[in-house]
C-alpha cells in the first residue's frame, strides 16, 4: 500500500514536471510557422516580407510578449497592428504568444549592415536614445523595451512618428514621447539610419 502511494506520488510529480518543462509546452518554432507569421517577417524572421515591416528574430522576449498582448487587446493599435496582426493574434493564447516570444528572441541578436559611423550615432546619445536603449541600441535598461540596433529602418521611423503623434500609446510610450517631441524628422531620418546599420 505504501509503496503504491509513493508510486502514484512519484508518478504525479513527474507529470508535473513534464507539464511545465518546455518540450511539452508550446512550440514556438512551430507556430511561427502555423500562425502565418513566416508570409510576413520571413522563414528566418529575419527578412520581412517588405521595408516597414519589423525584424523579429532576437527581439527581446519580454518585449515582444507584451506587444502581442497589447495588440490581441486593442491597445497597441497603430500601422498593421489593427487589420493584420490584431485578427491573427485572436487566436493565439497567452501561452502560444510567449513560446513565439522565446523562440523568436533565441534567433537573435538583431544586426544590421554594420556601418555604424554614420551621423546618427551622435544624435542618438545627444538625444537621450541611449539612455533607455544603451549603447548602438542594443542593451536596453529593461527587458519590456525593445532593441533598437538592426532594426528595419522604415520599421523605427513609423513607429517613433506614431508615438509622437499618440498614434501608438501603448507600453512605455508615455515615456518616450515627450523626447521625440525634441526630434526633428531629419534627426530620425538619421537616428534611425545609424540604428538599422549597427551590427
Amino acid at each position: 500500500m505504501i509503496v503504491t502511494k509513493t508510486r502514484s506520488l512519484a508518478v504525479l510529480t513527474v507529470l508535473a514536471a513534464l507539464a511545465a518543462s518546455p518540450a511539452v509546452a508550446a512550440d514556438g518554432k512551430a507556430l511561427f510557422t502555423d500562425k502565418g507569421c513566416n508570409a510576413c517577417h520571413g522563414e528566418d524572421a529575419k527578412t520581412p516580407l517588405e521595408p516597414g515591416y519589423p525584424h523579429l528574430a532576437g527581439q527581446n522576449a519580454d518585449y515582444m510578449f507584451n506587444q502581442m498582448k497589447d495588440i490581441k487587446a486593442g491597445a497597441r493599435a497603430n500601422g498593421l497592428s489593427v487589420d493584420t496582426m490584431k485578427p491573427i493574434l485572436d487566436d493565439v493564447s497567452e501561452d502560444e504568444m510567449r513560446a513565439l516570444a522565446d523562440y523568436l528572441a533565441s534567433l537573435g541578436p538583431i544586426t544590421g549592415k554594420g556601418d555604424s559611423a554614420l551621423p546618427g550615432k551622435k544624435l542618438y546619445m545627444t538625444k537621450t536614445c541611449i539612455a533607455c536603449h544603451g549603447k548602438d541600441g542594443a542593451k536596453p535598461i529593461m527587458k519590456t523595451y525593445p532593441f533598437l540596433a538592426g532594426q528595419d529602418k522604415d520599421y523605427l521611423i513609423r513607429q517613433a512618428n506614431d508615438i509622437k503623434n499618440s498614434v501608438r500609446k501603448n507600453g512605455g510610450t508615455n515615456t518616450m514621447q515627450p523626447v521625440m517631441h525634441l526630434v526633428s524628422d531629419e534627426e530620425l531620418t538619421a537616428i534611425s539610419d545609424f540604428l538599422a546599420n549597427v551590427k
